[in-house]
């Protein structure tokens, strides 16, 4: 289990953020979402004019977006893949690409795969594109008795505490951040200007970088 599809219900504060982004204009209409579940967002991007590609291993996901395609004639700017976020290659992703959305998803992976999947979305991403990020804090419900807690960033993966896996319907390994330890994953990713960064009220990371043209330093 990896918990409750939150999206399907609301647009996140950093889902706003990405609404106002697409508004001002990102540097292309290609829209990329990692593990967007039943989120409303994806839909939104694609009504606004971008190129929706999403990436998630539930295949049940498949009638919706194919529904939603239909009833909006969305044609072919709406594709999803249904697919292990490891397993994702440079094939899966077109390259141009101006905005990466990873809400509550990132932290499913252990961290060096991490690194690998948002270095592979940052070579596709435009200067000037942005990534959108939420990952669960270990200041959150999730992190309460963590069995992971003190263990270096790059072996931290454990499954939460039973009774807070059972409560939450969490019972997959998980990599849990702090804030810094987010500006560590940025700073290994490499080519990412911070534009914002932040702590939610439920203890959660959300964070906000730019990419930097090739060869600038960071």
């Amino acid at each position: 289990m990896r918990g409750v599809n939150v999206a399907f219900r609301r647009i996140s504060r950093l889902g706003r953020e990405v609404l106002r982004f697409l508004l001002e204009g990102p540097p292309s209409n290609i829209y990329v979402e990692l593990g967007p579940g039943f989120g409303r967002l994806p839909a939104i991007a694609t009504l606004m004019g971008m190129r929706s590609f999403l990436y998630d291993e539930d295949p049940s996901l498949r009638e919706r977006y194919d529904h939603l395609s239909s009833l909006f004639n969305l044609g072919d700017r709406l594709r999803l893949t249904t697919i292990a976020l490891e397993k994702l290659t440079y094939a899966h992703v077109p390259e141009g690409v101006g905005v990466v959305v990873a809400e509550r998803v990132l932290h499913f992976l252990p961290y060096p795969s991490a690194v690998r999947l948002l270095r592979l979305l940052r070579t596709r991403t435009l200067p000037g594109g942005r990534f959108f990020l939420s990952l669960s804090g270990l200041s959150s419900p999730i992190g309460e008795g963590y069995p992971g807690r003190d263990v270096p960033l790059e072996e931290r993966f454990h499954p939460p505490r039973r009774d807070v896996g059972e409560r939450l319907r969490i019972s997959t390994p998980v990599c849990l951040y702090s804030a810094e330890d987010v500006r560590t994953l940025a700073e290994e990713v490499g080519g990412l200007k911070e534009i914002s960064l932040r702590i939610t009220d439920f203890g959660n990371v959300e964070a906000i970088y730019e990419r930097l043209p090739d060869g600038r330093p960071l």
